[in-house]
């Protein structure tokens, strides 16, 4: 028995063996074939990227000049813009600093005609604002 049990594990061995060889055969067969099939298909797909990139490059002089234009036209609207504001800033200001030295003028000029009565409305403006500060315990 033990022999029949040896032959057959021999000859079950020796059939993976066989099955292992023709199965890498196989493989190695179909691994050539989708080799040469390959690099055609390659090739030819290259050309046309290379083809389409070739394309979009003659493209791009155009649109680049064209987004640079209107590139500078925004930029060129927006200093405009920029300038007008600031110089509206600065005539504002100038207007500001005119009103405060009038302002500033005719309160020495009260003060000098009627100090009484500037003594007496600086003492309720600052008790008014002492209570009022004060009072936020």
């Amino acid at each position: 028995m033990e022999n029949s049990t040896d032959k057959q594990s021999s000859t079950t061995r020796d059939t993976i063996t066989q099955f292992g060889r023709d199965s890498r055969a196989d493989l190695h067969g179909a691994i050539d074939r989708t080799a040469e099939k390959v690099q055609p298909t390659t090739d030819r797909l290259a050309s046309t990227v290379h083809a389409t990139v070739d394309k979009m490059a003659e493209k791009v002089p155009p649109a680049a000049d064209r987004l640079a234009g209107a590139a500078h036209t925004a930029v060129d609207r927006v200093a405009d813009t920029a300038t007008q504001v600031s110089e509206q800033a600065a005539t504002t200001a100038k207007q500001l600093g005119d009103a405060y030295t009038r302002f500033a003028e005719s309160g020495r000029n009260y003060v000098r005609t009627s100090p009484a009565t500037s003594v007496l409305i600086a003492l309720a403006a600052g008790y008014g604002l002492s209570k009022l500060l004060g009072s936020r315990r």
